[in-house]
């Protein structure tokens, strides 16, 4: 995808598909996924997309996929997402993609951005990709529309921004899984020691998964 026009393609395209399977939309045309399409059991291993055939990948069937990378590696993949959907076949299951968006966007762009991903992972599911649902949003406009996923469900977030980023006096993230209830969240990336007091003072359920580039630099 090069502009704009294209990534309205990839979501007429997506749409098109999944009302041919006869796929459930809400009255938003967001897509409704059912809880059996969510992944159910907890991953050995987190690796990106483009890193799939990674020798660290001991056990594909143990290991979940995850678009927490650039834009521009995401926006490659996303026209080819049909042809490529044999190949994440061979995996335990595939994390919705990670296109940015954030709160300082247009409502209609936030919108837009998560319609996207939220399809992509819907045709990923139609194909019996066992799925995780990405906590990723924008602004309030686009929280409300995890409201659609069912809870109880696997989660995942990346954070890879480290530390540094964290705000101790946001409550935001905490607030977005308590509104979601997953039977758990994986964290992708380097997670703030503050962030994980938060999460264990509410009771919500976690796994903290070392980042591509950091197990290179480990490895190293």
């Amino acid at each position: 995808m090069q502009n704009l026009y294209d990534l309205f393609c990839v979501i007429d395209e997506y749409t098109a598909y999944l009302r041919e399977k006869d796929f459930e939309f809400s009255q938003d045309g967001f897509p409704v996924l059912r809880k059996e399409m969510f992944l159910n059991e907890i991953p050995d291993l987190m690796i990106p997309v483009n890193h799939r055939k990674d020798r660290r990948v001991v056990n594909r069937k143990k290991t979940v996929l995850v678009f927490f990378c650039g834009d521009v590696e995401i926006y490659r993949r996303l026209p080819k997402l049909l042809s490529e959907i044999d190949e994440y076949k061979k995996y335990m299951g595939v994390v919705g993609p990670d296109v940015t968006v954030t709160a300082d966007m247009d409502d209609e762009w936030q919108r837009a951005i998560m319609l996207l991903n939220q399809l992509a992972m819907a045709v990923m599911a139609c194909n019996g990709i066992k799925v995780v649902l990405n906590t990723r949003t924008g602004g309030i406009c686009t929280r409300e529309m995890l409201g659609l996923m069912p809870r109880g469900i696997i989660v995942a977030s990346g954070f890879l921004g480290g530390d540094s980023k964290y705000d101790e006096a946001d409550f935001s993230y905490v607030a977005k899984m308590l509104r979601l209830m997953p039977a758990v969240i994986l964290i992708y990336g380097s997670c703030s020691d503050k962030l994980q007091e938060k999460l264990d003072r509410v009771g919500l359920n976690y796994v903290v998964y070392t980042d591509f580039r950091r197990l290179c630099k480990e490895a190293a």
